[in-house]
């Protein structure tokens, strides 16, 4: 796993060389990756335990925790983070019951 610690990074090509699972760790896998209006990483994970609040978007240095994915990218489309388009496909592989 590459060290990259969102919010302190500001190169602008940061989202095109990085991967969702670049922030995977022992608790949460990095399921999609997304940028901000500044083009710094935004990380939408999933926890690997089954409490009930799943979901976690990650930027800067803020973490915000949801029920379910679909709240999680409803959040991060009302705040124009922009998914990277490279992730596009991946993000239909995530089970819609997750």
């Amino acid at each position: 796993m590459r060290f990259v610690p969102i919010g302190v990074t500001r190169d602008t090509d940061a989202t095109e060389y990085l991967r969702p699972d670049d922030f995977s760790n022992k608790r949460y896998d990095g399921v999609q990756l997304r940028a901000d209006r500044q083009e710094n990483p935004v990380v939408i994970m999933r926890s690997k335990e089954t409490d009930p609040l799943r979901w976690k978007v990650v930027y800067g240095y803020s973490q915000v925790f949801f029920r379910s994915l679909a709240e999680a990218v409803e959040f991060c489309n009302s705040r124009g983070f922009r998914l990277v388009k490279e992730q596009l496909e991946s993000c239909e592989e995530i089970p819609r019951g997750l």
